[in-house]
């Protein structure tokens, strides 16, 4: 069980998904135990099951950006259904009902969802610069820029729709990568 839970803890810190869908051939597959089999659904959610595929779920958090940032009233509902999409997308959709195993597991899944997105956004030149790409921001002003980023992904998408309930999991994914990779600095988050 200790060897199990050692590979487990790198395959959630792992953001390369070509290394983690390694680790899970080499680990996950072999058992397929009913935690074995959610998580495995999660990954052919999240990457597909052809190589090269992009991350479904990074995309969602890409998508409740957007909606964080679109302003106006929504006649169509459109907005409103693209959040429910996203709910459905990102395994959300009656999450009470799912076991507190499975719970954490998805939690496990989202919070590195966040890692990865945190890192792809470092990563980018244009993320970290400061003006016209001239200079670089310090680590205080990254820390700052994710904040906000987050904080529009996880908390003020969900309280536009009046969606906080559906959405609880993926805050506290949230919160962990950024407490993970920003100690001391979630008073930058607005909850």
């Amino acid at each position: 069980m200790q060897e199990k839970e050692e590979w487990l803890k790198d395959f959630y810190q792992e953001v390369n998904a070509e290394k983690r869908m390694k680790l899970w051939q080499e680990h996950g597959c072999a058992e397929q135990t009913e935690e074995d089999s959610f998580r495995e659904k999660l990954l052919l959610a999240r990457y597909g099951k052809k190589k090269k595929k992009e991350d479904a779920f990074v995309g969602y958090l890409m998508q409740m950006k957007y909606l964080s940032e679109s302003t106006g009233v929504d006649f169509s509902g459109q907005r409103k259904k693209q959040a429910i999409e996203i709910i459905n997308g990102l395994s959300l959709f009656d999450v009470e009902n799912q076991s507190q195993v499975e719970r954490e597991i998805l939690q496990a899944e989202l919070k590195n969802t966040f890692l990865t997105f945190m890192d792809v956004s470092k990563k980018g030149r244009g993320f970290t610069s400061l003006v016209f790409g001239m200079g670089q921001l310090s680590e205080e002003g990254i820390a700052k820029k994710i904040a906000e980023q987050i904080s529009a992904i996880a908390f003020t998408m969900p309280h536009m729709f009046h969606m906080d309930r559906e959405f609880a999991v993926l805050q506290k994914a949230a919160l962990e990568a950024f407490r993970q990779e920003y100690p001391n600095r979630e008073h930058f988050l607005k909850k």
